[in-house]
């Protein structure tokens, strides 16, 4: 898909789509889900608010809580959140708040997702979902018991090019048996040196950050979890060595000795390696038959491509996935309202792949 100027256009400068009602209900009989934000997040206006402005039928940005009321006052006026409360617990104790949205830092994820579930409200967590395995497993284990839902922001793969890959590398009889992943996203001055990614007491470094896109492509795409890395490349962020900032992971998968998966990740990737794996997010699935290249998964409503190539013949196709109507979505905006229509009882797409992934260990933690 080439990004041709009248794209461009609609993608800065078009309105955007109305919001439809779910499959068969009239919009205005279900009330729009109201959604808590705790911390005033830089991420919160791309994640949430911003997507919720598409559809006001379904959800409602109403209160924000942060360490610093004033901060999240002037937060609220900026975004034109209706309320504030003045502390975390207050937000989530309020009855007129129906679920939460966590976009704290990640050493934070697992301490205030555990309350919200202890209260019964929905989470949308932002990734990773906790500092380690251990907090993931039983953060994962309470919510199944109480029956809560918890979803970990993981907004990529709510878009339909991502479903187009995975329709694309399931089908082994056309596509064959995959046999590796390599998967990357690395910047390398991208974020300063004060940036809470660095810090280690808040679960920081490449890996927890950065990678934990790649291994989640990883995960769903080859479908299995790894049993073992194999190989690890390093580069120790020179201010804290308790902090990754690049890490190369090469794992090994319990169903075939000749499965591998490979992921680049970097907060502070020195230039030489990102001009050898390259500066644009991506993913590589091989198989005996085919090689399939998604570009840029992260953000596939600006530009994307789903390059398959033919191994014996060489034969390239080039794809783009989008859906009818809601063309300038971002990942953002499918995962919100996915998470909405879950919470309300709609039908979603992604409802039974939610209870899929409840049952996984989702988090492969350092």
């Amino acid at each position: 898909m080439s990004l041709s100027l009248s794209r461009l256009y609609n993608l800065i400068v078009a309105k955007y789509p109305k919001p439809t009602a779910r499959d068969g209900e009239d919009a205005a009989l279900v009330a729009p889900l109201k959604l808590g934000i705790l911390g005033a997040a830089s991420i919160a206006p791309r994640a949430v608010i911003n997507p919720a402005k598409l559809m006001p039928d379904k959800v409602q940005i109403y209160s924000i809580a942060a360490r610093d009321i004033a901060r999240a006052k002037e937060f609220a006026k900026n975004y034109s959140i209706p309320r504030t409360h003045d502390s975390y617990e207050e937000l989530i104790n309020d009855p007129e708040v129906e679920a939460l949205y966590i976009p704290l830092p990640n050493g934070l994820h697992y301490e205030w997702a555990l309350k919200s579930i202890e209260k019964g409200k929905p989470v949308l967590l932002e990734k990773p979902a906790a500092s380690n395995a251990e907090q993931a497993e039983k953060l994962f284990a309470i919510a199944n018991e109480k029956g809560v839902l918890v979803v970990e922001a993981f907004h990529w793969w709510f878009h339909p090019a991502a479903k187009l890959v995975k329709d694309i590398v399931s089908d082994k009889e056309k596509f064959g048996e995959v046999e590796k992943f390599e998967g990357s996203l690395c910047v390398n001055h991208f974020f300063k040196d004060d940036d809470i990614r660095f810090k280690f007491s808040l679960a920081g470094g490449s890996l927890m950050d950065m990678g934990c896109y790649p291994i989640s492509w990883m995960r769903y795409y080859l479908g299995e979890n790894p049993t073992t890395a194999k190989s690890l490349e390093l580069e120790v962020y020179p201010k804290d060595a308790k902090i990754d900032g690049f890490a190369s992971v090469e794992y090994s998968f319990a169903s075939s000795d000749k499965k591998k998966g490979i992921v680049h990740c970097g907060m502070k990737t020195p230039l030489s390696t990102l001009w050898r794996i390259g500066f644009i997010p991506k993913m590589i699935i091989t198989s005996s038959k085919k090689d399939l290249v998604y570009t840029m998964p992260l953000w596939p409503q600006v530009y994307h491509n789903i390059s398959v190539r033919d191994i014996a013949t060489g034969k390239i196709e080039n794809r783009s996935c989008f859906e009818d109507g809601k063309e300038t979505w971002s990942t953002y905006a499918f995962q919100l309202e996915a998470f909405a229509d879950a919470v309300k009882g709609g039908k979603s797409t992604y409802s039974l792949l939610f209870a899929t992934r409840f049952n996984e260990d989702v988090l492969i933690a350092q």
